[in-house]
């Protein structure tokens, strides 16, 4: 009874139900069966897409399930070394940022050695001047007079030399003298100037290591780098299969949903036209019983003349008379 109530409250505006109710008092038999039995026809086709649609719908959701059963199956078997490769990922980031942290420092070493090693052989150009300009003038090194000077002074301590010998050894030495003033004036040391030179080319093979660690960690900085991509690569090609799947899962599922959807409409046009089947048999039903009401009033209406006639009347008219009799003290 509630069931049929909520049926005509959902179809009572309906359009077609709306049209059939106007056109129904004044409908023939004919046109009622035909009406009856073109809406079981289409009752029958509409069941026939539900059967399709439900075969589409169970379908889409077995492609539903097997697509979350591989995106879980990517998720969870796959997915299971993901916190692996992303710690070696991380492990590889960490070792190429102290490359590059390494390559910094060195780079800022070989800089700084660059211009200590620029400021050591300019001190020893700055000797090599010296040097030269003392040979123009001199003729020796500082250390070839000093040599000269101490041995002709040992020379004339310890050995008896004739007057002229004498003379000229003093003679060379006091030249040795001036030289030696010059040599001093010049400021020139060759001890200072090795000494120079050497650190010159400690510092120009130091900066030379200091280049190759540069190149060195360069190096190691790239392949803990490109070992990172690679597994950043193998990182995005699993999230690519897990998302292709759960992406053809939600495809499938939109289409079991659609499917589903079509079908719930169609059950409703299903009841609509059960609906109006219903309306139509309501009517026959009303003129059946406006018939029999017909039939029954001409009934008594004849036994009553028979009655007044004096005439005998049967057992089911005797009934007939007493039910109306009955019908009027019950309506009073």
């Amino acid at each position: 009874m509630n069931e049929t109530i909520d049926v005509e409250e959902e179809f009572k505006d309906h359009p077609e139900v709306i049209a059939l109710q106007r056109e129904l008092k004044g409908m023939s038999k004919e046109v009622m069966k035909k009406t009856m039995d073109s809406l079981r026809t289409e009752i029958t086709q509409i069941s026939t897409k539900i059967a399709q649609l439900k075969k589409k719908r169970e379908e889409h959701n077995a492609e539903a399930r097997h697509y979350r059963a591989m995106r879980d199956n990517v998720s969870g078997d796959k997915f299971s070394n993901i916190n692996q490769l992303r710690e070696r990922a991380k492990e590889e980031k960490e070792a190429r940022d102290r490359c590059n942290e390494e390559i910094r420092k060195y780079k800022k070493i070989r800089e700084e050695l660059k211009e200590k090693i620029r400021a050591a052989w300019g001190k020893v150009k700055e000797l090599r001047e010296k040097y030269y300009q003392m040979k123009d003038e001199v003729g020796v090194i500082p250390e070839e007079i000093t040599n000269e000077i101490r041995d002709l002074e040992w020379k004339q301590q310890t050995t008896i030399l004739t007057l002229e010998e004498d003379a000229y050894v003093t003679k060379r030495i006091t030249e040795l003298y001036e030289k030696a003033y010059t040599a001093h004036l010049i400021g020139f040391s060759s001890s200072e100037l090795e000494a120079a030179v050497e650190q010159a080319k400690q510092l120009s093979k130091e900066q030379e290591e200091a280049h190759q660690k540069v190149l060195f960690f360069h190096e190691e900085g790239q392949k803990h780098h490109e070992a990172m991509q690679q597994i950043y690569k193998e990182l995005d090609e699993l999230r690519a299969g897990g998302d292709k799947m759960h992406q053809k899962y939600l495809e499938a599922r939109q289409a079991a949903d659609l499917a589903h959807k079509n079908i719930v409409e169609l059950y409703n046009q299903i009841k609509l036209k059960q609906f109006l089947i219903e309306l139509i048999e309501d009517e026959q039903s009303r003129r059946r019983h406006e018939q029999i009401l017909k039939q029954k009033a001409k009934k008594i209406e004849e036994t009553k003349k028979k009655q007044t006639a004096k005439k005998s009347l049967s057992l089911d008219e005797l009934r007939l008379l007493l039910g109306e009799d009955e019908e009027e003290n019950g309506t009073k």
